[in-house]
């Protein structure tokens, strides 16, 4: 067996699999393995001679079993693409885990709202007593529920469409679709190959199991009985500090995973109202961050393409926005029509993407800086009031390696101001 890709999941999956013996393991990982950064670990569990670089790994990954994948390598690697010709099972890292857990999952996939889903049914199930591993694309691989010392009662999994591309037995109790929308297209050479990799969640489902899906796609064929997303109303929302109908929406979905499993409309709705009353927000999802004097400061740095950034947006409606947005600049295709319709008190471009915001805002006055170092600091010359939105709409890889780190300077630089 070999690891292809040496990130989270994938040293996720060698420290189980070296613990089990059932292989002889090799990692394959960018670089010269002494310059990995968790070379000392990985030579210690399966042996420097079982280390390879990407560029010394055509001729080794066509001789493996399995191969088990990292997200962050497209499908269509040339070592890849030689191993399927030599009948090499390749699969993804939430594929290994499912193989070796008997907990049953919940799984959720989407474009936007998997992470605040996730999270919400997560808690919800854990409010009413459930023993709940929350892992997958949120950040924490599934494959560390197979070295816990806990025994859970469900997982729930946050998947991505690059996780969900080599699939084969992974069966979800319950899978959620949230939505998908254009992105990803950087890997993707077309809309339907990002969406028929979404919709592989569904594949090994039976008629015993549950869909809960966005109403756009509700009139799929799908092998189990489904259900389609709506709003959860006939709630009290007074007490919460929740904002946006698409977070009602994230909340439907909790709900009813709670009914499938719990069974008891009373128990559930009680559980959900104390879960609306404490609501606290999903970090970096239209998190309130600061308040400066008359200024409201939300943080939805998970976001990474326009859609997620217009729901940021209409979850503000009503109130003076001033939008921060910026990041790589991967697809000039971006559509702006929509966002362009809103109507901001001020909009503000950061990092690599800065002059196509501006290009693509005509009417709007947007303000360029190289960074969000520049940004803040011309921000702390200013008396703005209403709400300062910071959901960036492109990747971080500019400037940060990842969104998170992204999200963390921007956290940093709100309570600074």
């Amino acid at each position: 067996m070999a690891i292809f890709g040496l990130a989270r999941s994938g040293m996720s999956a060698l420290r189980h699999q070296s613990s089990l013996g059932e292989y002889d393991c090799y990692a394959v990982n960018r670089g010269e393995p002494s310059s990995w950064e968790n070379y000392d670990e990985v030579s210690s569990l399966i042996g420097e001679a079982n280390c390879f670089s990407e560029e010394d790994s055509l001729s080794l990954l066509a001789q493996m079993d399995v191969i088990v994948k990292s997200p962050g390598i497209p499908y269509i690697h040339p070592a890849l693409r030689l191993a399927r010709e030599n009948k090499v099972e390749i699969i993804s890292e939430i594929e290994y885990a499912f193989r070796y857990s008997d907990i049953p999952v919940v799984a959720i996939t989407g474009t936007n709202g998997k992470t605040t889903t996730a999270t919400m049914i997560h808690e919800l199930l854990s409010s009413l007593g459930q023993k709940v591993f929350l892992g997958g694309n949120i950040g924490i691989p599934y494959s560390e529920i197979l070295m816990s010392k806990d025994r859970y009662d469900w997982a729930v999994v946050e998947v991505s469409s690059f996780q969900l591309e080599n699939i084969k037995s992974f069966k979800p109790r319950i899978a959620i679709l949230t939505n998908i929308s254009h992105s990803h297209a950087e890997r993707y050479e077309s809309h339907e190959l990002y969406r028929d990799a979404k919709l592989k969640l569904f594949q090994s489902m039976t008629k015993e199991d549950t869909a809960i899906v966005n109403r756009d796609f509700y009139g799929l064929n799908l092998p189990c009985s489904k259900k389609s997303i709506k709003s959860l109303e006939n709630f009290d929302y007074s007490k919460t500090k929740m904002v946006g109908e698409h977070n009602k929406e994230n909340l439907y979905c909790a709900y009813l995973s709670a009914m499938e499993i719990i069974k008891d409309e009373d128990r559930v709705n009680k559980a959900t109202q104390a879960y609306i009353d404490s609501f606290g927000g999903v970090e970096y999802r239209i998190q309130h961050v600061a308040t400066k004097g008359n200024l409201e400061i939300y943080n939805d740095g998970k976001s990474t393409n326009m859609a997620s950034t217009l729901a940021a947006v209409d979850s503000v409606k009503g109130k003076k926005i001033h939008l921060i947005l910026g990041g790589k600049l991967r697809d000039k295709s971006m559509d702006f029509t929509e966002l362009s319709k809103r109507e901001f008190a001020g909009v503000y471009a950061f990092g690599e993407s800065r002059d196509f915001i501006k290009e693509s805002l005509p009417d709007k006055n947007v303000q360029t800086y190289d960074d969000l170092d520049e940004l803040f600091k011309d921000l702390a010359e200013c008396d703005l009031k209403g709400v300062l939105l910071f959901s960036p709409a492109f990747p971080s890889f500019d400037l940060f390696k990842n969104y998170e780190e992204r999200a963390k300077r921007f956290n940093a630089l709100a309570r600074e101001l």
